[in-house]
């Protein structure tokens, strides 16, 4: 009888033992399932700070099917549902996508909150700021008059007023980039003298199209030999790396190649003159790709290193030349991809 007892006891254990092991199998999955969509729902901020009365912009993935997830705007730090109705708010379309809200908001810092089912369970939250808007009035050169060789890089300041316009960024252009070509760096640029002549130099601002130009002539006087030298004062003066002011890496070697071949030129004694010219301008153009090739943390040329460049780099993180989105100045160490490393360069940057 005893016998009968355990083997009953066996049983029910045995079966217990199932039931339980099926539910923890159907609870993981489920686990699973929520763990896997929510890592798949993000939000990320197309601008960090908008002006007041701007349409706040965002995009989203992992949006459910149901059209009932949704984002809603709060003060920064507030957490729903005790932290009552959200200021303004929307609906997301299923899977990823993008969407746009109105911003009646006051100047001020703001949490955008990505909710589940027309409930408060939150899966990403972003901080932005609104501000005032402050035009751009005026900009200005640090010199109206410029004069240099063949072969030499001058650099032109411009100043935006008032120094707190939202918006300081400003463009370059030459009238003749064969006599002067420009390569711009935030609010300064960098002006190679190509060839003997005169072009006028105009810095633009984003905000109100003022502008502010400059006369820049190029003489005539530097040998094969003199740009030699020059650029191979800017290789051994230039230091590779992933930080803010450093080349990206390569690019000495790049410009090392194109000094090695002029030198050949300059060292051969029956070198035609049209050899030596194409001489000169093969080593100008290297000269200039390799300026290109300095990492600039600056990427919305304001003058400085903040959360806006940030914003460039997120807004285009992961992406490849090929591919839709690609923004070339989030790819700051010029390696062909936007990734976390891009992100610690401009990070650092802003710490310094």
């Amino acid at each position: 009888m005893y016998k009968k007892r355990n083997r009953k006891t066996l049983r029910r254990i045995g079966y217990f033992a199932s039931v339980m092991i099926l539910i923890f199998n159907l609870s993981a999955a489920t686990f699973m399932s929520v763990a896997e969509a929510a890592a798949g729902q993000t939000l990320t901020m197309d601008k960090l700070q908008y002006l007041k009365g701007e349409a706040i912009t965002l995009s989203y993935t992992g949006a459910g099917a149901s059209g009932t997830d949704w984002v809603g705007i709060y003060n920064t730090g507030a957490i729903p549902p005790g932290a009552g109705v959200s200021i303004t708010w929307t609906y997301l379309k299923s899977g990823d996508g993008k969407a746009s809200l109105s911003n009646g908001l006051a100047p001020g810092t703001y949490d955008a909150l990505f909710m589940l089912n027309d409930g408060y369970e939150i899966v990403d939250r972003k901080t932005f700021e609104v501000v005032d808007h402050v035009p751009v009035n005026g900009v200005t050169l640090d010199q109206q008059n410029v004069t240099m060789t063949e072969g030499e890089t001058v650099t032109l300041t411009a100043t935006v007023t008032p120094a707190n316009a939202n918006d300081p960024q400003v463009s370059w252009t030459s009238s003749d980039p064969a006599v002067v070509s420009v390569t711009a760096t935030g609010g300064s640029a960098s002006l190679t003298g190509n060839s003997p002549g005169t072009a006028i130099v105009t810095v633009t601002t984003a905000d109100g199209n003022f502008t502010s130009s400059a006369s820049v002539t190029v003489e005539a006087g530097l040998t094969l030999q003199n740009i030699i030298e020059n650029a191979q004062a800017k290789y051994d003066a230039a230091v590779e790396g992933n930080e803010d002011g450093l080349y990206a890496a390569g690019s000495k070697a790049q410009l090392q190649s194109a000094i090695d071949v002029a030198n050949a030129t300059a060292n051969d004694s029956n070198a035609m003159p049209e050899q030596v010219n194409q001489a000169k301008a093969a080593l100008k153009a290297a000269i200039q790709q390799f300026d290109k090739q300095k990492i600039s943390a600056d990427l919305n040329g304001d003058g400085k290193i903040s959360a806006g460049d940030l914003a460039i780099v997120a807004g285009g993180y992961g992406k490849q030349p090929d591919q839709a989105g690609w923004n070339e100045k989030a790819d700051v160490n010029h390696d062909g991809m936007v990734d976390v490393v891009d992100l610690q360069i401009v990070a650092k940057a802003s710490l310094q």
